[in-house]
């Protein structure tokens, strides 16, 4: 009994070290990740609340087609790649256009659907949500700042195995008190049960960020993880469009829009991709509530003449891509709307709370420790009375 006593007291040990080193040394970046993911998972409300000017529009009777404000989009940046058109299913938001591709900077512009009106532009790494974007991927570092992320979540992923290994009680009686927070106890013992409790609530939703999050960070784990739904590579789908005879005036924007919908009737954000060259077909994605879990729908249309090639619906996909979609949604906490959002906000405000609690347990032991080996040093240098 005392030999398995005393190789639980040895690996207890050693995981109380380990939980203790790793979180002082990679605590404040895991600060700073959960700090910019909380902004970044409210982006899309928070955006035009802020800025209203160019993000929220009069809404008026008849909006411009989508050839004319394609028109008008390549007239603001003339030597620029038109990217993408997004349109918002709030009649009362402006249309944001993208322009550039990975391999060059991408720009932008918001215009008004109804006048055509340019409300801003610029680049987008300007934007106070790219550079939240790029603090929380990237620490400001690009390709080495990935890497020091990505170790970061792979230490998150060993604290959350330690932090519940320490956690572990004994029996049913300290499960209770494992379970809450003992609000009557003193300060230390409060703030012990807040990193403790906090940790083991967080748990489950830091192995949900750390486990999405590396596959930005590590093409060889995006590889592997993929590979468990039935495919590792991501093979980005190119259609060919079809060849047609069709009239000069020919708007197909507007045909490709009304199908869209017509395929998919569920108010939602849709997202025009436009091709690298003029033989491949438009990319129209629609995200939309299927009840309440999002579905992020796929269709391709002949960018000359409007009519659709291929239909990608969501639920008819193979289970990697299905996942290669959610990816995003899962990590940010989106995939059930502003409910699930709320729930990964405050789960994400418990994990930035624990490098912080943390090192208020570390530093109150330490101090505890430097006090006593005083009080010992004080006793041992007192003289005895003759």
């Amino acid at each position: 009994m005392k030999n398995r006593t005393s190789s639980k007291n040895g690996s207890k040990n050693i995981f109380h070290q380990l939980h203790l080193y790793f979180g002082l040394l990679f605590g404040i970046i895991f600060l700073i990740i959960c700090i910019t993911g909380m902004l970044l998972t409210f982006e899309k409300e928070l955006t035009p609340l802020i800025w209203k000017k160019e993000q929220q529009v009069e809404v008026q009777s008849a909006r411009l087609t989508l050839d004319v404000i394609s028109i008008k989009a390549k007239a603001i940046f003339p030597d620029k790649r038109l990217f993408r058109i997004e349109v918002p299913s709030d009649p009362s938001r402006s249309l944001r256009i993208q322009y550039g591709s990975k391999k060059e900077k991408y720009w932008y512009a918001y215009l008004n659907p109804y006048t055509g009106e340019v409300l801003s532009k610029g680049q987008q790494n300007t934007r106070f949500f790219q550079k939240v974007l790029d603090i929380h991927r990237f620490l400001l570092m690009d390709k080495i700042g990935a890497t020091i992320t990505g170790i970061s979540a792979i230490v998150a992923l060993l604290l959350s195995i330690s932090g519940l290994y320490l956690w572990w009680p004994k029996n049913k009686h300290i499960l209770k008190q494992r379970l809450k927070i003992k609000m009557s106890a003193s300060t230390k013992r409060k703030v012990w049960d807040f990193h403790a409790v906090g940790g083991f609530y967080a748990a489950f939703f830091l192995f949900i960020f750390t486990l999405t999050g590396l596959t930005w960070s590590f093409n060889w784990y995006n590889e592997q993880f993929f590979k468990l739904f039935g495919t590792s590579k991501a093979e980005k789908e190119k259609v060919k469009n079809i060849e047609t005879r069709i009239p000069t005036e020919f708007s197909p924007l507007h045909v490709i829009y009304k199908h869209i919908n017509t395929l998919y009737p569920q108010p939602g954000n849709i997202l025009i991709t436009f091709p690298e060259n003029d033989n491949l077909a438009i990319s129209v994605t629609k995200e939309s509530f299927a009840g309440s879990l999002l579905r992020i729908n796929q269709a391709y249309f002949d960018s000359k003449s409007g009519l659709m090639i291929k239909n990608n619906p969501m639920n008819s996909l193979p289970m990697a891509e299905q996942m290669r979609k959610m990816i995003k949604p899962i990590h940010i906490g989106s995939v059930f709307g502003l409910p699930s959002k709320i729930i990964m906000f405050l789960a994400v405000t418990l994990a930035a709370s624990l490098p912080i609690t943390g090192v208020w347990i570390w530093l109150n032991k330490r101090n505890k420790k430097k006090s006593s080996t005083v009080k010992i040093k004080k006793k041992s240098l007192q003289i005895p009375s003759m």
